[in-house]
Protein backbone atom coordinates (compact mmCIF):
# COMPACT_ATOMS: atom_id res chain seq x y z
CA UNK A 1 0.00 0.00 0.00
CA UNK A 2 1.54 3.37 -1.06
CA UNK A 3 2.65 5.74 1.67
CA UNK A 4 0.25 8.64 2.19
CA UNK A 5 1.63 11.88 0.75
CA UNK A 6 1.68 15.03 2.88
CA UNK A 7 1.96 18.53 1.41
CA UNK A 8 4.13 20.90 3.42
CA UNK A 9 5.49 24.41 3.02
CA UNK A 10 8.99 22.94 2.73
CA UNK A 11 7.85 20.63 -0.04
CA UNK A 12 6.23 23.46 -1.99
CA UNK A 13 9.15 25.85 -1.66
CA UNK A 14 12.03 23.46 -2.33
CA UNK A 15 14.68 25.01 -4.52
CA UNK A 16 13.66 28.55 -3.57
CA UNK A 17 15.68 31.28 -1.90
CA UNK A 18 13.95 33.60 0.57
CA UNK A 19 14.40 37.30 0.03
CA UNK A 20 12.94 40.59 1.26
CA UNK A 21 11.64 43.40 -0.92
CA UNK A 22 10.53 46.91 -0.02
CA UNK A 23 7.13 48.40 -0.71
CA UNK A 24 6.75 52.00 -1.86
CA UNK A 25 6.77 53.26 1.75
CA UNK A 26 9.76 51.20 2.89
CA UNK A 27 7.66 48.41 4.42
CA UNK A 28 9.47 45.07 4.08
CA UNK A 29 7.72 42.07 2.53
CA UNK A 30 8.89 38.46 2.12
CA UNK A 31 9.29 36.72 -1.20
CA UNK A 32 10.70 33.60 -2.84
CA UNK A 33 12.96 33.34 -5.88
CA UNK A 34 13.79 30.23 -7.88
CA UNK A 35 17.00 30.85 -9.83
CA UNK A 36 17.23 29.73 -13.44
CA UNK A 37 18.97 26.43 -14.05
CA UNK A 38 20.89 28.17 -16.84
CA UNK A 39 22.73 30.98 -15.06
CA UNK A 40 23.23 32.88 -18.34
CA UNK A 41 19.51 33.49 -18.77
CA UNK A 42 18.03 36.98 -19.02
CA UNK A 43 14.47 35.72 -18.55
CA UNK A 44 12.64 36.86 -15.41
CA UNK A 45 9.08 36.04 -14.32
CA UNK A 46 7.12 37.91 -11.64
CA UNK A 47 4.28 35.99 -9.96
CA UNK A 48 1.31 37.52 -8.08
CA UNK A 49 -0.74 35.26 -5.82
CA UNK A 50 -4.47 35.15 -5.18
CA UNK A 51 -6.79 35.92 -2.27
CA UNK A 52 -5.35 34.53 0.98
CA UNK A 53 -2.52 33.08 -1.11
CA UNK A 54 1.24 33.37 -0.85
CA UNK A 55 4.48 33.16 -2.82
CA UNK A 56 4.77 29.45 -1.96
CA UNK A 57 1.70 28.71 -4.09
CA UNK A 58 3.87 29.03 -7.21
CA UNK A 59 6.30 26.22 -6.28
CA UNK A 60 5.39 23.71 -9.05
CA UNK A 61 5.26 26.40 -11.74
CA UNK A 62 8.44 28.11 -10.54
CA UNK A 63 10.48 24.90 -10.61
CA UNK A 64 9.21 24.08 -14.11
CA UNK A 65 10.09 27.56 -15.40
CA UNK A 66 13.44 27.48 -13.61
CA UNK A 67 14.33 24.25 -15.42
CA UNK A 68 13.45 26.02 -18.69
CA UNK A 69 15.90 28.85 -17.99
CA UNK A 70 13.77 31.43 -16.15
CA UNK A 71 14.38 33.09 -12.81
CA UNK A 72 11.02 33.22 -11.04
CA UNK A 73 10.15 35.83 -8.41
CA UNK A 74 7.04 35.25 -6.29
CA UNK A 75 6.14 38.04 -3.89
CA UNK A 76 3.72 38.28 -0.96
CA UNK A 77 1.25 41.12 -1.40
CA UNK A 78 0.43 43.86 1.08
CA UNK A 79 -2.74 43.07 3.02
CA UNK A 80 -2.61 39.28 2.71
CA UNK A 81 -1.56 36.62 5.23
CA UNK A 82 2.20 37.18 5.01
CA UNK A 83 2.01 40.94 5.44
CA UNK A 84 4.26 41.71 8.45
CA UNK A 85 1.71 44.31 9.59
CA UNK A 86 -1.12 42.19 11.01
CA UNK A 87 -3.49 45.18 11.01
CA UNK A 88 -3.54 45.17 7.21
CA UNK A 89 -4.25 41.45 6.85
CA UNK A 90 -7.72 40.93 5.42
CA UNK A 91 -8.36 44.69 5.40
CA UNK A 92 -6.01 46.40 2.96
CA UNK A 93 -7.00 46.55 -0.71
CA UNK A 94 -5.82 49.58 -2.63
CA UNK A 95 -4.82 49.09 -6.30
CA UNK A 96 -2.97 52.41 -6.33
CA UNK A 97 -0.73 51.35 -3.44
CA UNK A 98 -0.24 47.90 -4.96
CA UNK A 99 0.89 49.61 -8.17
CA UNK A 100 3.37 51.70 -6.18
CA UNK A 101 4.66 48.56 -4.43
CA UNK A 102 5.09 46.73 -7.75
CA UNK A 103 6.83 49.71 -9.32
CA UNK A 104 9.29 49.75 -6.44
CA UNK A 105 9.89 46.01 -6.75
CA UNK A 106 10.69 46.20 -10.47
CA UNK A 107 13.04 49.15 -9.92
CA UNK A 108 14.89 47.25 -7.21
CA UNK A 109 15.18 43.82 -8.80
CA UNK A 110 14.71 44.17 -12.56
CA UNK A 111 16.26 47.59 -13.21
CA UNK A 112 15.04 47.78 -16.79
CA UNK A 113 15.47 44.04 -17.49
CA UNK A 114 12.55 42.62 -19.51
CA UNK A 115 10.25 40.32 -17.58
CA UNK A 116 7.05 38.28 -17.87
CA UNK A 117 4.08 38.43 -15.50
CA UNK A 118 1.92 35.64 -14.04
CA UNK A 119 -1.17 36.41 -11.97
CA UNK A 120 -3.37 33.82 -10.31
CA UNK A 121 -6.99 34.48 -9.30
CA UNK A 122 -7.01 37.84 -7.47
CA UNK A 123 -3.37 38.21 -8.51
CA UNK A 124 -4.55 38.13 -12.13
CA UNK A 125 -6.80 41.12 -11.38
CA UNK A 126 -3.87 42.93 -9.76
CA UNK A 127 -1.80 42.14 -12.86
CA UNK A 128 -4.45 43.50 -15.24
CA UNK A 129 -4.76 46.67 -13.16
CA UNK A 130 -0.99 47.24 -13.01
CA UNK A 131 -0.49 46.64 -16.74
CA UNK A 132 -3.45 48.71 -17.93
CA UNK A 133 -2.47 51.61 -15.67
CA UNK A 134 1.08 51.63 -17.02
CA UNK A 135 2.86 50.42 -13.87
CA UNK A 136 4.12 47.11 -15.22
CA UNK A 137 5.30 46.47 -18.78
CA UNK A 138 5.73 42.71 -19.15
CA UNK A 139 6.75 41.10 -22.42
CA UNK A 140 4.12 38.40 -22.00
CA UNK A 141 1.29 37.89 -19.55
CA UNK A 142 -0.34 34.80 -18.03
CA UNK A 143 -3.74 35.10 -16.32
CA UNK A 144 -4.67 31.96 -14.42
CA UNK A 145 -8.35 31.76 -13.47
CA UNK A 146 -8.96 35.51 -13.05
CA UNK A 147 -12.09 35.97 -10.94
CA UNK A 148 -13.72 38.85 -12.79
CA UNK A 149 -17.21 37.75 -11.72
CA UNK A 150 -18.73 35.44 -9.12
CA UNK A 151 -20.33 32.23 -10.42
CA UNK A 152 -23.66 33.15 -8.80
CA UNK A 153 -23.66 36.95 -8.94
CA UNK A 154 -24.15 38.68 -5.60
CA UNK A 155 -27.52 40.51 -5.66
CA UNK A 156 -27.35 44.27 -6.09
CA UNK A 157 -29.09 44.84 -2.77
CA UNK A 158 -26.32 42.92 -0.98
CA UNK A 159 -23.65 45.07 -2.66
CA UNK A 160 -25.55 48.21 -1.68
CA UNK A 161 -25.85 46.92 1.89
CA UNK A 162 -22.10 46.23 2.05
CA UNK A 163 -21.34 49.75 0.83
CA UNK A 164 -23.56 51.24 3.50
CA UNK A 165 -22.08 48.99 6.19
CA UNK A 166 -18.60 49.95 5.04
CA UNK A 167 -19.29 53.55 6.02
CA UNK A 168 -20.42 52.52 9.51
CA UNK A 169 -18.12 49.61 10.35
CA UNK A 170 -15.39 49.19 7.69
CA UNK A 171 -13.28 46.86 9.86
CA UNK A 172 -15.96 44.30 10.71
CA UNK A 173 -14.79 41.02 9.22
CA UNK A 174 -16.82 38.49 7.24
CA UNK A 175 -16.02 35.13 5.71
CA UNK A 176 -15.94 35.78 1.94
CA UNK A 177 -16.71 32.14 1.14
CA UNK A 178 -20.29 32.67 2.31
CA UNK A 179 -20.78 34.73 -0.85
CA UNK A 180 -19.35 31.88 -2.95
CA UNK A 181 -20.91 28.67 -1.60
CA UNK A 182 -22.84 29.73 1.49
CA UNK A 183 -20.35 28.30 3.99
CA UNK A 184 -17.30 29.56 5.87
CA UNK A 185 -15.20 26.51 4.98
CA UNK A 186 -12.84 26.44 2.01
CA UNK A 187 -14.64 25.13 -1.09
CA UNK A 188 -13.14 22.46 -3.32
CA UNK A 189 -10.17 24.19 -5.01
CA UNK A 190 -8.38 21.09 -6.29
CA UNK A 191 -8.99 17.36 -6.61
CA UNK A 192 -5.84 16.82 -4.50
CA UNK A 193 -7.10 16.02 -0.99
CA UNK A 194 -3.63 16.44 0.52
CA UNK A 195 -3.30 19.92 -0.92
CA UNK A 196 -6.77 20.79 0.36
CA UNK A 197 -5.66 19.69 3.84
CA UNK A 198 -2.59 21.90 3.50
CA UNK A 199 -4.76 24.90 2.56
CA UNK A 200 -6.97 24.42 5.58
CA UNK A 201 -4.00 24.65 7.95
CA UNK A 202 -1.60 27.16 6.43
CA UNK A 203 -0.56 29.98 8.79
CA UNK A 204 -1.03 32.65 6.09
CA UNK A 205 -4.67 31.79 5.44
CA UNK A 206 -6.79 34.89 6.08
CA UNK A 207 -9.96 33.62 7.72
CA UNK A 208 -11.91 36.87 7.56
CA UNK A 209 -11.96 39.97 5.38
CA UNK A 210 -13.32 43.35 6.37
CA UNK A 211 -16.39 44.87 4.80
CA UNK A 212 -14.12 47.55 3.36
CA UNK A 213 -11.95 44.88 1.68
CA UNK A 214 -14.92 43.00 0.23
CA UNK A 215 -16.43 46.20 -1.14
CA UNK A 216 -13.14 47.15 -2.77
CA UNK A 217 -12.69 43.63 -4.14
CA UNK A 218 -16.03 43.87 -5.92
CA UNK A 219 -14.83 47.12 -7.51
CA UNK A 220 -11.53 45.46 -8.49
CA UNK A 221 -13.46 42.76 -10.38
CA UNK A 222 -15.52 45.36 -12.21
CA UNK A 223 -12.42 47.43 -13.02
CA UNK A 224 -10.70 44.41 -14.56
CA UNK A 225 -13.61 43.86 -16.92
CA UNK A 226 -13.50 47.50 -17.98
CA UNK A 227 -9.71 47.37 -18.42
CA UNK A 228 -9.75 44.30 -20.70
CA UNK A 229 -10.26 46.49 -23.76
CA UNK A 230 -6.96 48.23 -22.98
CA UNK A 231 -4.96 45.07 -22.34
CA UNK A 232 -2.65 44.78 -25.34
CA UNK A 233 0.18 42.62 -23.93
CA UNK A 234 0.33 39.10 -25.44
CA UNK A 235 -1.90 37.17 -23.02
CA UNK A 236 -2.40 33.52 -22.18
CA UNK A 237 -5.55 32.98 -20.12
CA UNK A 238 -6.34 29.71 -18.37
CA UNK A 239 -9.77 28.74 -17.03
CA UNK A 240 -11.17 25.81 -15.06
CA UNK A 241 -14.49 24.15 -15.80
CA UNK A 242 -15.03 23.14 -12.16
CA UNK A 243 -13.96 26.48 -10.71
CA UNK A 244 -16.16 27.23 -7.69
CA UNK A 245 -15.72 30.99 -8.12
CA UNK A 246 -16.47 31.69 -11.78
CA UNK A 247 -18.22 29.89 -14.64
CA UNK A 248 -16.45 29.00 -17.88
CA UNK A 249 -18.78 31.21 -19.94
CA UNK A 250 -17.99 34.18 -17.69
CA UNK A 251 -14.26 33.55 -18.09
CA UNK A 252 -14.61 33.28 -21.87
CA UNK A 253 -16.59 36.54 -22.05
CA UNK A 254 -13.79 38.34 -20.21
CA UNK A 255 -11.15 36.81 -22.50
CA UNK A 256 -13.06 37.91 -25.59
CA UNK A 257 -12.87 41.53 -24.36
CA UNK A 258 -9.06 41.45 -24.09
CA UNK A 259 -7.63 43.72 -26.78
CA UNK A 260 -4.30 41.92 -27.32
CA UNK A 261 -3.67 40.90 -30.93
CA UNK A 262 -1.85 37.82 -29.67
CA UNK A 263 -3.86 35.94 -27.10
CA UNK A 264 -4.78 32.37 -26.24
CA UNK A 265 -7.56 30.87 -24.12
CA UNK A 266 -7.36 27.38 -22.63
CA UNK A 267 -10.21 25.79 -20.67
CA UNK A 268 -9.56 22.73 -18.52
CA UNK A 269 -13.10 21.33 -18.17
CA UNK A 270 -12.37 18.90 -15.34
CA UNK A 271 -10.00 21.08 -13.32
CA UNK A 272 -10.70 23.19 -10.26
CA UNK A 273 -9.46 26.68 -9.37
CA UNK A 274 -5.82 25.90 -8.48
CA UNK A 275 -4.69 24.69 -11.88
CA UNK A 276 -1.06 23.75 -11.23
CA UNK A 277 -2.10 21.81 -8.12
CA UNK A 278 -4.83 19.76 -9.86
CA UNK A 279 -5.39 16.95 -12.33
CA UNK A 280 -4.00 18.78 -15.41
CA UNK A 281 -0.83 20.01 -13.74
CA UNK A 282 1.58 18.73 -16.40
CA UNK A 283 -0.27 20.33 -19.30
CA UNK A 284 -0.77 23.59 -17.40
CA UNK A 285 2.95 23.88 -16.58
CA UNK A 286 3.96 23.02 -20.14
CA UNK A 287 1.58 25.58 -21.68
CA UNK A 288 2.69 28.40 -19.42
CA UNK A 289 6.35 27.59 -20.01
CA UNK A 290 5.89 27.52 -23.78
CA UNK A 291 4.02 30.82 -23.70
CA UNK A 292 6.77 32.54 -21.74
CA UNK A 293 9.76 31.07 -23.55
CA UNK A 294 8.52 30.66 -27.14
CA UNK A 295 9.58 34.14 -28.27
CA UNK A 296 13.02 33.91 -26.67
CA UNK A 297 15.66 35.22 -29.03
Amino acid sequence: MPEKRQVTFEHLTRGARHFVWDGHDGAAFPGLVWEAADTKTQEHVLCLHGLSGAAADFGPLARHLSAAGCTVWAINLRGQGNDPDHRRRGHFLDPQEWRADLANFTREFFAGTPFHLVGESMGALVAVDAVCNGTLHPRRLVLSVPVTEIRAPVPTWVIDLLRQACCLAPRVKLGPMRFVHGKTSIPRLTADDEYMAYLDNIPHRVRGFTIDFLTRFHHLMQSAQQAAGRLEVPTLMLAAGRDVFIRADQSRAFFDRIAAAEKEYVLYPDSHHLLWHDINTDDVLARITRWITEDRA
